[in-house]
């Protein structure tokens, strides 16, 4: 029985050891289970956070690519702007550099931007841009041509608001044109063409021809210069020599057709009985197909002198048909559009004036009887005399013409005449008068002050008698004065700014 007990108590224990051992290889199985998942999780969160390590890497990476393609893109950008903004600065400095005149001094081009500047000024400041321009030629040696021709330029802009700067302008062309041939012909032409229209302007009619002889062989080969020459030939009434000059220009040519024709009137006009050369304008003048202004207006007063009016009226009629003249009566060489057109006008403001008989009788018995005028200008005498006395010429009052009249010129000038334009004394013969003729611009209006006599005016399609009141007239509009009595008639003309400006 002990055996067997202990036998048992053997088995058993060897059970409950078998049970231990088992236990423990359970235990031993679950915590190296265990230990496997700890690993397996071990090595899930290892290689995840390898990936995310990895990814972070990469995008770091990306990003790092990204932040060195955006910088190499702003540097390429700023190369780029870089190398446009040379490129443009290169092709301004090439754009400016073509706008400097060829013809200056490398001293001048130096100087480009400041005698620029100073022409710009012209426009606005003239007497600075004279000073500036004066300041340049002392800089630039006392001798540059561009400066001395902008001071020129901008003493002629001073006319405007200084008429005593006239003169001074006309020195300036003058000093310049004297260096012949040693002037840049960019120069010399203009400066030709400003001194002869001062001249001219100035009535130095005889001055501004010998200055063109003079100078214009230098510019020899420029057409439009001598053309020039022979409208001036014309305004000194030398119908020869310009003539001679224009038969040597080319003859299709419609300026030239038109310069021969004036030519031909003047030579008219000096022998009225030679009436074929008016029949030579009127040829020549039919023969330009596309007339303009001036090519009409010759022509019409060309027939108009052959007394072939209704052919006249028939190349207004046409010329107004084809826009080319505001009315058939209104017809200036200069047309300033938009402005009221009447021939007379009965509302306008003329300054107050008061002429007494004692005014009008010094009128009359200094300068009528006195002999002192002379004969009307434009070969407009139809019949008889027409003369006239000036006494003041675009905006200046002449002293030597005022010595005979001067309480007439102080009071005048005192009531604000004689701004613009001209004042004169008008004196018709008995028994004359005038071919129909027109003013040369509209944009100013002729105050007609009666002082002896009675003259007639048929002025567009109205009659007036200038005897006691004073009239007001549109000259543009054409007109013909005309004196039927035994005594002389005499009124004094005065320009008058239009209303409209």
């Amino acid at each position: 029985i002990k055996r067997r007990v202990r036998a048992e108590t053997n088995e058993e224990k060897l059970v409950e050891e078998a049970i231990v051992e088992e236990e423990t290889a359970k235990t031993e199985e679950n915590e190296t289970a265990q230990k496997e998942e700890i690993a397996k999780e071990e090595i899930t969160v290892e290689v995840a956070t390898e990936a995310n390590e990895e990814k972070s890497a990469e995008e770091e990476t990306t990003t790092v690519e990204e932040t060195v393609t955006a910088e190499e893109r702003d540097a390429d950008a700023e190369e780029t702007a870089a190398a446009t903004e040379t490129a443009e600065t290169a092709e301004t400095a090439e754009k400016e550099a073509a706008k400097i005149p060829s013809y200056l001094t490398d001293n001048e081009k130096s100087q480009w931007s400041d005698i620029k500047l100073a022409f710009d000024l012209i426009e606005t400041d003239a007497a600075a841009a004279k000073e500036k321009f004066d300041n340049l030629n002392k800089e630039l040696g006392g001798r540059s041509y561009v400066a001395m021709y902008g001071s020129a330029l901008a003493t002629e802009k001073l006319i405007a608001t200084d008429p005593k700067q006239e003169r001074n302008a006309i020195q300036a062309y003058r000093v310049l044109v004297n260096f012949g041939s040693k002037l840049p012909k960019e120069i010399l032409k203009p400066s030709l063409q400003s001194v002869v229209s001062l001249l001219v302007q100035s009535g130095r009619v005889r001055m501004a021809v010998s200055t063109l002889e003079k100078y214009l062989p230098h510019a020899s080969d420029d057409t439009e210069l001598s053309v020039l020459l022979v409208d001036t030939h014309l305004k000194n009434e030398d119908a020869d020599k310009a003539l001679s000059i224009a038969e040597t220009l080319d003859q299709d040519d419609t300026d030239v057709k038109i310069l021969k024709a004036r030519a031909y009137q003047v030579q008219y006009d000096k022998n009225r009985e030679n009436a074929a050369v008016l029949e030579k304008a009127v040829n020549v003048l039919s023969s330009i197909r596309d007339k303009d202004v001036g090519t009409v207006l010759v022509l019409g007063k060309c027939l108009q002198k052959l007394d072939r009016v209704d052919e006249a009226m028939g190349v207004f009629s046409s010329a107004v048909a084809e826009g080319i003249l505001p009315s058939v009566f209104q017809r200036p060489d200069i047309y300033t559009p938009g402005l009221t057109t009447r021939p007379v006008w009965d509302e306008v403001n003329v300054p107050a004036v008061d002429i007494t008989d004692e005014d009008k009788e010094e009128i009359v018995q200094a300068v009528i009887y006195g002999g002192l005028f002379g004969e009307m200008e434009g070969g407009n005498t139809k019949e008889g005399v027409w003369g006239y006395y000036e006494i003041s010429d675009n905006g200046r009052w002449l002293s030597e013409e005022c010595k005979p009249v001067p309480a007439l010129c102080k009071k005048l000038k005192k009531a604000g005449f004689g701004k613009i334009g001209k004042t004169y004394i008008s004196l018709l013969y008995p028994s004359s008068k005038t071919f129909p003729h027109t003013a040369p611009s509209n944009d100013v209006l002729n105050i007609l002050m009666p002082i002896r006599g009675s003259t007639s005016l048929r002025i567009a399609d109205k009659n007036l008698e200038i005897d006691e009141k004073t009239v007001v007239i549109d000259p543009s509009f054409e007109k013909e004065f005309s004196n039927a009595s035994n005594e002389p008639a005499v009124i004094l003309v005065s320009a008058l700014p239009h209303p409209d400006l």
